[in-house]
């Protein structure tokens, strides 16, 4: 019985000399071979510290164009006056006489990339285990960091901690060449509303869009509007709604797809035609990756956990929250604004973590009904300063027919259409101004409209 629950204690770390030896010596003998492995593995992915110095030589000398072999390899080793720290040209010759089959180099890398993963989930674990006895933190945050740790690991075992500019540069190059040879094409994820895009470029990844308006102005249609306008363009979007249920977000979207009225849904009083649009609206949807999650009570911690898990299994490039007065940390903070400023701060991470865009729906304050013009401003961000800070666009819903009444929400069913200003008060990395678009009541939908953008800066 005790055999049986016996551990073996004496574990080696996990690596493979052999299979570092075989990348190495196939991409001194073959260019393909070099191909097939500079994306896969970094220097850090080898166990030998020689290894990893000849291969961050192969690196530097690829990203300079200059060709990998036995004579330019040592060359390059000698000019760092580090030949003799890995072996001399005698290692090298070795190495690359012995690498018999350089096609097979990606299938060596493979290899080597298990071995490293191993190595990284150990030391992680290892890390994790450590802050589970230390006890500072709560369980759900050490889950959390335990999460995120290891889902980095699988889904970019080559993350560094620093990329060199000539990469950078490099990227933008190409990024620029691709949008040339594309006519100009939308950089970013598409809104759905022409004039809007022109002036963004597109929701950009790795931004926060702040979307903020007084109750009952048309936040959460405007949301679905942008949310369901990019999965029609083929893109992953995640919906996470602590105020409304799936339910009655499904009704909204369905309204908007068929052009229906929405009281005529609500209460069942549709006409022929309305069920022939219900139905081609219903086709519509097909295949578009859009998930939403109606949760009431949600952590900072359970939404990044639901992001990421999405990201790993099907790919994520929009998330809307609506809406930020409704979320909390997950633990304790002692001031709301504390504890808001926390919030934003987490999604602008998230934002980049994950490199998709968020936007996030915001109550603005009552101040706005004194504000001339009854304009929001940057200040009227509802029980946060940070708000403004953190994000990378700031948008406000402007409806011409709004008239407020304490905080009850306008009549989303008035009338049959009127004019709603977007107003672009922040925008870190392009111009501020106004687009406008077409607010349909009885849809609880926006549309293009003719009225054109007015550019601030």
């Amino acid at each position: 019985m005790d055999e049986e629950r016996t551990v073996n204690i004496n574990l080696e770390t996990p690596q493979d000399i052999e299979a570092e030896k075989a990348v190495l010596g196939s991409m001194m003998q073959s260019q393909d071979a070099v191909s097939d492995v500079i994306d896969k593995l970094s220097p850090k992915d080898f166990y030998l510290k020689e290894h990893q110095l000849i291969y961050e030589t192969f690196v530097n000398m690829y990203r300079r164009n200059v060709a990998i072999d036995l004579t330019t390899t040592y060359s390059q080793l000698t000019r760092q006056k580090i030949q003799d720290l890995v072996g001399g040209m005698s290692y090298l010759g070795r190495l690359s006489s012995d690498a018999i089959v350089p096609a097979n180099a990606k299938y060596y890398a493979d290899i080597v990339l298990a071995k490293s993963q191993l190595r990284q989930l150990i030391a992680e674990a290892d890390l994790i285990k450590s802050k589970a006895y230390d006890g500072k933190g709560s369980a759900e945050e050490i889950l959390d960091f335990a999460e995120q740790r290891i889902l980095e690991i699988a889904q970019d075992s080559q993350r560094r901690n620093y990329i060199d500019i000539n990469d950078i540069i490099q990227e933008n190059i190409l990024q620029i060449r691709e949008l040339e040879k594309n006519g100009g094409k939308l950089p970013g994820i598409t809104t759905g509303f022409t004039d809007l895009d022109r002036l963004l470029g597109g929701l950009q990844r790795t931004d926060m869009i702040i979307l903020a308006a007084r109750p009952g102005v048309g936040k959460t249609s405007f949301a679905l509007n942008v949310a369901t306008n990019a999965a029609r363009a083929g893109h992953s979007v995640l919906v996470f709604s602590m105020e409304m249920s799936k339910e009655q977000l499904g009704q909204r979207m369905l309204s908007m797809a068929a052009r229906v009225d929405m009281n005529s849904l609500k209460n069942g009083t549709l006409s022929a035609d309305d069920w022939d649009s219900i139905s081609y609206a219903q086709d519509s949807f097909e295949g578009l990756k859009i998930a939403i999650d109606d949760t009431s009570e949600m952590s900072m911690l359970e939404m990044k956990n639901k992001c990421r898990r999405l990201k790993a299994e099907k790919g994520l490039d929009l998330v809307v929250i609506d809406y930020l007065q409704l979320m909390h940390m997950g633990y304790g903070v002692e001031m709301r604004v504390q504890e808001l400023s926390a919030i934003t701060r987490n999604i602008k991470i998230l934002a980049k973590e994950l490199d998709c865009a968020v936007v996030l729906l915001s109550q603005l304050s009552r101040k706005t009904e004194d504000a001339k013009g009854k304009r929001p401003q940057l200040s009227h961000l509802r029980d946060s300063g940070s708000i403004e800070q953190d994000a990378d666009i700031v948008m406000f819903l402007i409806r011409e027919d709004y008239s407020p009444d304490d905080d009850m929400p306008a009549d989303v069913q008035a009338g049959s259409s009127s004019i709603c200003e977007v107003n672009i008060a922040k925008h870190r990395n392009g111009p501020t101004g106004s687009v406008f678009l077409t607010w349909l009541g009885r849809y609880t939908s926006f549309a293009n409209s003719e009225r054109g953008i007015d550019v601030g800066r």
